[in-house]
């Protein structure tokens, strides 16, 4: 063959070539160079992907492949697997210029001059979306009658994973409350009909069930067009393709409204229940706790009277403490009988006629040593009318002392205090204001609940179950009244409201905390006078239990305080410590540390004095570094042999 006949030859096979090229619409040729810019551009390429040649031409070929798949290096590897093998096939999802994706199987092979270089690569890509989403609809289709079969009454779904296309049955949109046309055509469709709260989890349940390739289990809330709230469960699983990549979702959502709510009032139930039971043991604690309090100086004090006669000046002044404890102790009882018989309904009211300033100013007597001890400011302004009630008298002046009560207790000394009562348009309005303590804005909502009060603290240095307010609300309300507290927050004062119709009044709520615990005992020692250093702030458990150690010939000295306790116990240097744990500012646990770490201390027997006795306090004492925990109120027979032995206990057996 001549040079001219072969030159004839090779320009018609190029035109056959480009005859088969051009007429092969079902099937995209192109050719990359090495670099994996496309130079050729043919056959079906602009009706399969939808780039014409110009547009094409000198681009990179990763225009055609997926977001995912560039991230993953597809084309690098097809290349790679081509030059290995001499050809590379597969499966995949193309991007198209619009952005849609078209399932395409693709060949790809190597193209080498007459001396082996690598001049490029081919590759042949066929449009296979039709036959493969009838795949997928076939196995679709099996998967949501199985689904179907495991949960009743519900609705289905289908996402394709590689379009972002969204499929709702109606039964789904009903349950959704959507109306039947609306449109849902992606997964954010579909997560914009969720209750906007569960939105995220329900976007974070999807992604997290494709990234890890897990069964989708997500619950959520959905709005209905009346506004009312439903609760659906969504089960899906995930469809793959021959080599395991996902490319759709399916799943049925179930109604579970019924049984979230069962759930739900089950729960609050529960919380209730176990809130009760909280309140009710610390109230138990603390009862323990302020019974315990009033009964330490009787008892230390009836040891003093039983050792040795007495003269008159100390008689008096041990018979004027007993005094004041017992009345503390009668006022508790009174309060808890009270608070008992008006929970069971055995109160009656005894209703007579009574001027408003009568019973202000026996309430105001009954507290009147309480403020003039406390150097506060009573100040009373009630209407020029008198004003007269059908009440029961004996109550309703208890209301008032019980308020007056809380207002002295919570008001530092020097501070003022103002009774005030006026007609409104629908009775009578009490008002109790100071300018004390305040109240806690998180306290106010359950101030008057019974079985409440705010933070247990180891200093409890105003005493008191808290029930008052309990008896004011209950009792007010007996007489067809309402009572509120009002504050501005922590120190900043605060008031009680009593609104009574013209005839009748009730009461408000209180509560309580603390815990209790049994008598420790100690073994009896050698008798022998100790030097004793007793630190208690409150002035009757105080002088009385020196009294007692005194009488028992122990050479005693006594702080109030726990910077006091600390300055005093280098000079005093006590072979004895007993000391309260609830000390205003700095507690007993913190002096007892500081105690420790004073070397002249070091053999100083630490006894902790408490009106709390449970595992928790006994292991804050031991941990503090005292040898005993005695709970109040300490009897002779235990405190007299423990101080004789002076000997210090290893932390685990303290008492």
């Amino acid at each position: 063959m001549d040079q001219e006949q072969r030159a004839r030859q090779d320009t018609w096979q190029r035109q056959l070539y480009q005859l088969l090229v051009e007429n092969t619409k079902d099937y995209a040729i192109l050719i990359a160079d090495p670099a994996g810019d496309v130079i050729v551009w043919g056959g079906g390429a602009a009706e399969v992907l939808g780039f014409t040649e110009e547009e094409i031409l000198g681009k990179p070929l990763e225009l055609i492949y997926t977001p995912e798949d560039v991230r993953a290096g597809v084309l690098a590897d097809e290349m790679k697997t081509a030059l290995a093998r001499g050809r590379a096939v597969n499966e995949r999802w193309q991007l198209r210029k619009n952005g849609s994706r078209v399932w395409c199987s693709g060949l790809m092979t190597p193209l080498r001059d007459e001396a082996n270089n690598l001049r490029g690569f081919a590759k042949v890509v066929r449009d296979r979306t039709e036959p493969h989403l009838a795949e997928l609809a076939l196995r679709e289709s099996e998967q949501r009658l199985r689904v179907a079969l495991d949960a009743a009454k519900m609705g289905t779904w289908l996402w394709n994973v590689a379009e972002d296309r969204e499929t709702l049955d109606a039964s789904l949109k009903r349950l959704m409350g959507a109306a039947p046309d609306t449109e849902v055509r992606a997964l954010e469709d579909f997560i914009q009909l969720i209750h906007p709260d569960d939105q995220a989890a329900v976007r974070g349940a999807f992604h997290a069930a494709l990234s890890d390739g897990t069964e989708l289990t997500v619950e959520f809330r959905v709005v209905g067009p009346d506004g009312s709230i439903r609760w659906l469960r969504d089960q899906g699983t995930i469809l793959r393709d021959a080599r395991g990549s996902p490319v759709a979702m399916t799943g049925a959502c179930v109604d579970i409204t019924e049984r979230k709510l069962l759930e739900e009032a089950l729960q609050l139930r529960a919380e209730q229940l176990a809130e009760a039971d909280r309140q009710k043991d610390e109230f138990l604690a603390m009862l323990g706790h302020e019974l315990r309090n009033p009964l330490a100086p009787v008892r230390s004090l009836m040891e003093v009277l039983r050792q040795k006669p007495c003269d008159a000046e100390r008689l008096e002044k041990a018979y004027a403490i007993i005094d004041r404890q017992v009345e503390h102790l009668v006022r508790l009882v009174d309060d808890l009988l009270d608070v008992s018989r008006i929970t069971r309904g055995m109160i009656q009211l005894h209703k007579e006629k009574a001027e408003l300033a009568a019973i202000v100013g026996q309430a105001v007597e009954t507290v009147r040593p309480l403020v003039e001890a406390r150097d506060l400011e009573l100040m009373i302004s009630l209407p020029m009318k008198p004003a007269h009630l059908e009440v029961d008298a004996t109550r309703m002046t208890q209301v008032i002392t019980n308020l007056l009560h809380n207002a002295v207790k919570y008001t530092e000394p020097g501070g003022r205090i103002w009774v005030m009562g006026e007609r409104t348009g629908d009775g009578l309005e009490i008002r109790i204001r100071d300018t004390g303590q305040g109240i806690p804005p998180d306290l106010l909502p359950k101030l008057f609940d019974l079985f409440t009060q705010g933070d247990r603290a180891l200093d409890r240095s105003q005493g008191g179950l808290g029930l008052g307010l309990t008896l004011v609300r209950r009792l007010v309300e007996m007489h067809g009244g309402s009572v509120r507290a009002a504050s501005d927050g922590p120190g900043k004062g605060s008031e009680f409201i009593v609104r009574l119709p013209a005839k009748v009044l009730a009461a408000g709520a209180g509560g309580a905390e603390t815990p209790s615990a049994a008598l420790p005992q100690a073994r009896p020692g050698p008798a022998g006078p100790r030097r004793i250093l007793v630190v208690e702030d409150n002035p009757d458990v105080a002088e009385s239990l020196v009294m007692l150690l005194q009488a028992l010939g122990h050479e005693v000295a006594m702080a109030r305080s726990g910077p006091e306790a600390l300055e005093a116990a280098p000079a005093f240097l006590p072979d004895v410590v007993l000391l309260d744990i609830g000390l205003p500012g700095m507690d007993g646990y913190e002096v007892a540390r500081q105690l420790r770490g004073q070397p002249e201390l070091e053999r100083a027997l630490l006894v902790a004095l408490s009106g709390y006795g449970q595992d928790e306090d006994r292991r804050r004492s031991r941990a503090a570094g005292f040898d005993h925990h005695l709970v109040k109120p300490v009897s002779r027979a235990v405190l007299q042999p423990l101080i004789a032995s002076g000997q210090r206990r290893l932390a685990q057996n303290v008492s």
